[in-house]
């Protein structure tokens, strides 16, 4: 579990979610506090640790991995529409969401990668 490269990109992505919490869009743009926002990106995280925990499921995980791409484009979307009237922080809030994605789509690539090896090694047989 721990040896394959996309663990490293799931743990990447779960980390990513739990600082966005740290920052300012989480907490609350003028007052309001944001919890939805915050609530997506606990998601994440917890969906990461999943992902992870079903190592003996690839299709399984290939699927998980694409809702999280799905949330964490809810995420930035959510976030670039609470912040539109303060543009100081947008490389951060559309930053976290695509590396989100981008971490996803690379565990994603190598989870394939692992199922393709599988299936040619049981035609080999």
């Amino acid at each position: 579990m721990w040896q394959r490269i996309q663990t490293v990109f799931l743990v990447l992505a779960g980390i990513i979610a739990v600082a966005f919490l740290f920052l300012d869009i989480a907490d609350g743009v003028q007052g309001k506090d944001n919890i939805f926002a915050a609530a997506v990106a606990i998601g994440i995280a917890l969906l990461q640790g999943f992902i992870i925990a079903m190592y003996k499921d690839r299709k399984v995980q290939m699927r998980f991995c694409i809702t999280t791409m799905m949330l964490a484009l809810v995420l930035g979307l959510f976030a670039y529409v609470r912040t539109e009237g303060e543009n100081l922080q947008l490389p951060v809030i559309i930053g976290v969401p695509v590396a989100i994605i981008l971490c996803a789509l690379l565990a994603r690539y190598n989870i394939k990668k692992d199922e393709d090896l599988v299936r040619s090694m049981d035609r080999m047989r």
